[in-house]
């Protein structure tokens, strides 16, 4: 499963193991430790697999400006790269990185499709059983869909979900 945490060996040696013991003991998400092993790694491997201790602020400029000048990635993107080599090199390593010089994305943002409340009661109209409910806590309660797939029985209120059932008809 994806969403459960990894089981590590007792005396960790890979670096990426390592790492994620104190991610963990942080008290830091699951999900962050994911996306922060994901952006080290590919730092790393950026860099010809070089081990972070022989690189400094000008390897993570390098690494920063591509991602979002030749990638073309939201700012939020790099910012999350960027992020996850802080806490590398700060938290991890103890190590001060200084201030960077790196060129920010320029894509600008997406703005979100919100559907109109008459369009909501369209699709919700072609809607029945399990994929109405879905699609109605979604949008009664602003859910994304991988929170909404990791719903517990304990979470939701039967009051709203028979509401819902029964404007069905």
């Amino acid at each position: 499963m994806d969403d459960i945490r990894h089981k590590l060996p007792a005396t960790p040696m890979r670096f990426i193991d390592c790492l994620r013991v104190p991610i963990g003991e942080n008290g830091l998400a699951y999900r962050t430790e994911q996306t922060y092993v994901h952006w080290i790694k590919r730092f790393i491997h950026f860099h010809n697999r070089r081990h972070p201790k022989e690189m400094d602020a000008a390897e993570i400029e390098a690494f920063l400006s591509p991602i979002g000048v030749q990638l073309h990635c939201s700012v939020s993107t790099q910012r999350i790269a960027l992020n996850a080599l802080v806490y590398l090199y700060k938290r991890y390593m103890g190590l001060d990185i200084g201030d960077l010089s790196y060129s920010l994305a320029s894509v600008p943002r997406r703005l979100p499709v919100v559907y109109s409340r008459d369009q909501v009661v369209a699709i919700l109209a072609q809607l029945l059983g399990t994929y109405r409910l879905q699609v109605g806590l979604m949008c009664g309660t602003g859910l994304r869909s991988a929170e909404l797939l990791s719903l517990r029985v304990k979470e939701i209120d039967f009051v709203i979900v028979i509401f819902l059932l029964g404007r069905q008809g």
